[in-house]
């Protein structure tokens, strides 16, 4: 299952601009924590936080890189804590309730991470991101329903949200919708090619409904994207030799071997899309004056 997280970074640099004044003593650490915190230096992040803290021990900010820190070192347990804290200071904080929610999703623990959602959307009610994520929480638990009504709040909002496409595929597939997951996955492919998870997924539900032609064609699909062509050739290869007619698999073997720089074979196998009535084969072979 596919989560969208929420960025628990921010410039604090924008916290200084407008202001008369330097920054305080919080807001330098704070802000040095987060370029540790960015190279991997989580002990010198740590330093500066605690002096972040000690200045200003409701600094929102701080907190929330203390909890990031808290992750870097798989410490679960106490960057909640820190972001209960800091919901404590400011409790309609999307940084805090969003960064909270997911913590507690992977924790398991479900049914907070609904009513920090729940409660995020109450101060954002138009938020892809928080009705995708209450989906992912829904789905975790299982509720596959209520999951789907909550994707489809997301890419009602966002009609370009790649990942809420993909989730909710993978809802109607645990609901046994096996063709709205189709139509859900091709369309997280239709605005990002390269989402390989979704030519996995595509397959297994293909295999699933017995359509065993365009359950190889989305394998070789997804070896494609990940540019592993002579994988999707193989894939590809075994599709047209068990289905001989499949017009789309012999285009994407056209194209996987113009990938591997052999012309002739992908010429060869262009040409045979072509013959079969696929359109876009067609009309490169009639623009290039190929016979087929």
């Amino acid at each position: 299952m596919k989560f969208q997280k929420f960025n628990l970074f921010f410039l604090v640099t924008a916290l200084f601009l407008g202001c008369s004044k330097g920054p305080s003593t919080a807001e330098l650490y704070s802000l040095k924590a987060e370029m540790y915190i960015r190279s991997g230096e989580t002990e010198s992040a740590q330093k500066a936080l605690n002096t972040a803290l000690s200045d200003n021990p409701e600094f929102i900010e701080a907190h929330i890189l203390q909890s990031k820190v808290y992750v870097l070192e798989n410490k679960v347990d106490k960057a909640i804590e820190q972001l209960e804290k800091a919901r404590g200071i400011n409790a309609k904080d999307l940084d805090v309730l969003y960064s909270l929610g997911f913590l507690y999703t992977r924790k398991n623990e479900f049914d907070k991470a609904l009513s920090i959602y729940n409660d995020a959307i109450s101060v954002n009610p138009d938020t892809s991101l928080g009705y995708n994520n209450l989906a992912v929480a829904y789905h975790s638990k299982k509720e596959y329903k209520k999951a789907v009504e909550n994707y489809k709040k997301a890419v009602k909002i966002d009609s370009a949200f790649v990942e809420a496409y993909y989730n909710l595929g993978n809802s109607y597939a645990m609901l046994g919708n096996f063709q709205d997951a189709i139509n859900s996955y091709n369309k997280s492919v239709e605005l990002d090619p390269k989402y390989t998870n979704a030519y996995a997924e595509l397959s297994s539900v293909y295999g699933k409904i017995g359509n065993s032609a365009e359950a190889g064609n989305n394998v070789g699909l997804y070896y494609f994207w990940k540019n592993q062509y002579e994988q999707a050739v193989k894939a590809f290869q075994d599709v047209v030799k068990a289905h001989p007619e499949h017009a789309v698999a012999y285009n994407n073997l056209a194209v996987s071997y113009d990938k591997l720089g052999d012309r002739e074979a992908s010429l060869s196998n262009l040409k045979k899309s072509a013959s079969l009535g696929y359109p876009p084969a067609m009309d490169i072979c009639k623009k290039n004056n190929i016979a087929f």
